[in-house]
């Protein structure tokens, strides 16, 4: 009895220590809080419909707590009146908090089916606005609410290749730089479906080499890109693997296993084989005759039947045109020329230029306010676009040659470079425009970019060994004062070095040095340079009578 009393003034104590009045506002307020914050994530596209019925629900649960609140049960109420000793004479203490639980599990079980009721409801009325948006929109654009959205949505890339079309050849001043052939290129691509351009300009951005079908894998664009390719090569965008016909290019298209294989189905090695090894081994067992072509004079001797053979193994293949890629080109070289990279370049321009529209659209890059004035006309014509795109190539070409130290292959491109421009001086129209050009606008000129090319092949002709040649092209350099006049510190240097070092003839270095000083477009680093070479010259020749030029020039403690 003492301890039924006990427990029951204790349990009185709590609940009386919390005013009732109390606790019942904050589960109210708690309750109010949760729908209040509900209705801000919903969004209805339809105006008050969907908020009228979230109110009216809320109500009734608010409702219900204040029943809940009002119709306490008569056991709790007793313990508010009575003494503790009338409620253990009338109801066992035990049924008592059996009977409590029980009636708060159940409101609370209440409530929560009530939220869950308001949350379901909130989400099945945005996805029914959801729907009824996208039908609508759907059937004022004419497409089908059942289509997916991901068809429909036309990527970055074929929308900013759009872009750039559209600004080049809508513009006046640039249009002229395309003749007719080029123009029903461009609509030939125009005209494709939208797999097919999407495609094209996958392939566009990508290195100009063959692709087998079978490796590549758009699956934004189709599952099955083989009828897209076949769309592609009837509009005579990508050439097939029909125009395939060199040997070496399909072996080296070929796996290494696949090649390998061939040549031991050939019994052209013993023992294991790299491709390499493989690759050369057909290569000459293609130069043999077969028998078929000795007796009957046909052209299927053993390079063809191998062609053959290879071309099935590899499957079919694709590549962009040179003619659609070089209008292409042009076009995004003409679009954004302070840009410009070649194809071959892994920071290519044409795959750049799509990214940093991507990155403007997108507001990762912010550009100032700008005015477009165009003074000048950079181009005279179509002819000085492909001289200038032809001179970019030579410069990647040279790049390519150097990274894989391939200097024959340097050489070449040197001497094909040195003609050209020399072609492009005795040109007198095309001098007189380039002269007339203001001095940030020669840099992109096809001379500006052949004489940046013999720059860098200097260091080809000293990789040969032939530094008579690489002073005689330094000269010739420090000649002209019409292209790369800022590279010319740097020329006089190195031609200071080259008689100084490798020449040994000093007299002619000082000249050198003393005309590097005098001239004003020399900057302060390379005329630093040029005084430590001529300082140089004075402490290891001392026979030499010091110009009155040099007289401030400090003597180098030996």
């Amino acid at each position: 009895m003492d301890g039924v009393r006990k427990r029951s003034k204790k349990r009185q104590f709590d609940e009386r220590s919390v005013p009732k009045s109390e606790t019942n506002g904050k589960r109210m307020q708690s309750i109010t809080d949760m729908f209040h914050r509900q209705r801000q994530k919903i969004r209805d596209p339809y105006g008050q419909a969907m908020n009228s019925t979230i109110c009216a629900t809320h109500e009734e649960l608010c409702e219900m707590e204040r029943n809940k609140v009002h119709l306490r049960p008569a056991e709790e109420m007793a313990l508010d009146g009575q003494s503790n000793a009338q409620v253990h004479d009338t109801i066992d203490s035990g049924d008592l908090r059996r009977s409590k639980t029980e009636n708060q599990s159940s409101n609370e079980q209440k409530c929560r089916d009530a939220v869950s009721e308001v949350k379901g409801l909130g989400k099945s009325t945005v996805q029914a606005g959801v729907d009824q948006a996208d039908s609508e929109q759907s059937s004022r654009s004419g497409v089908d609410p059942q289509v997916s959205s991901d068809s429909v949505q036309v990527p970055y890339y074929l929308e900013n290749f759009n872009l750039i079309m559209s600004v080049v050849l809508d513009c006046a001043v640039d249009r002229h730089l395309f003749n007719m052939q080029d123009i029903s290129i461009v609509e030939t691509f125009q005209n494709l479906s939208d797999s097919a351009k999407k495609l094209y300009i996958r392939l566009f951005v990508r290195k100009h080499a063959w692709l087998s079908v079978s490796k590549l894998e758009y699956p934004a664009i189709a599952a099955d890109l083989m009828p897209v390719a076949e769309e592609l090569a009837a509009s005579g965008l990508v050439l097939t693997d029909t125009e395939l016909t060199d040997l070496k290019e399909v072996l080296c298209l070929l796996p290494g296993p696949a090649v390998c294989g061939l040549a031991k189905e050939l019994r052209l090695g013993a023992g294991s084989l790299s491709k390499s090894t493989a690759t050369e081994a057909l290569l000459r067992h293609s130069q043999k005759p077969s028998i078929r072509s000795m007796f009957q004079g046909t052209k299927d001797g053993t390079a063809h039947l191998l062609l053959r053979k290879c071309k099935a193994l590899l499957g079919r293949c694709v590549k962009v045109s040179h003619v659609s890629k070089e209008v292409f080109g042009r076009i995004v070289m003409v679009f954004s020329i302070t840009n410009t990279q070649m194809d071959d370049n892994p920071q290519a321009d044409n795959i750049n230029q799509l990214y940093q529209l991507l990155m403007a659209k997108t507001g990762e890059v912010l550009y100032h306010p700008y005015t477009v004035k165009r003074d000048s006309q950079l181009f005279r014509n179509r002819k000085d676009v492909i001289r200038y795109g032809s001179a970019l190539q030579c410069e990647d070409d040279l790049a390519t040659a150097m990274e894989k130290k391939n200097f024959e292959r340097g050489f070449e491109l040197y001497s094909h470079v040195k003609m050209r421009l020399t072609e492009l001086v005795e040109d007198e129209n095309y001098m007189s425009h380039i002269r007339g050009l203001p001095d940030h606008l020669v840099r992109f000129t096809a001379g500006a970019m052949y004489t940046r090319v013999l720059s860098q092949a200097i260091e080809v002709l000293e990789k040969l060994k032939r530094h008579g040649e690489a002073s005689t092209q330094l000269e010739s350099l420090l000649q002209q004062r019409d292209f790369c006049l800022h590279h010319r510190g740097r020329w006089f240097d190195r031609l200071a070095l080259h008689l100084d070092y490798y020449l040994k003839d000093p007299q002619k270095c000082l000249d050198v040095i003393l005309r590097g000083l005098s001239d004003s477009y020399v900057r302060t680093g390379h005329r630093l340079s040029l005084y430590q070479r001529a300082q140089r010259v004075f402490t290891v020749y001392r026979y030499i009578s010091e110009p009155r030029e040099f007289a401030s020039l400090p003597k180098r403690q030996c």
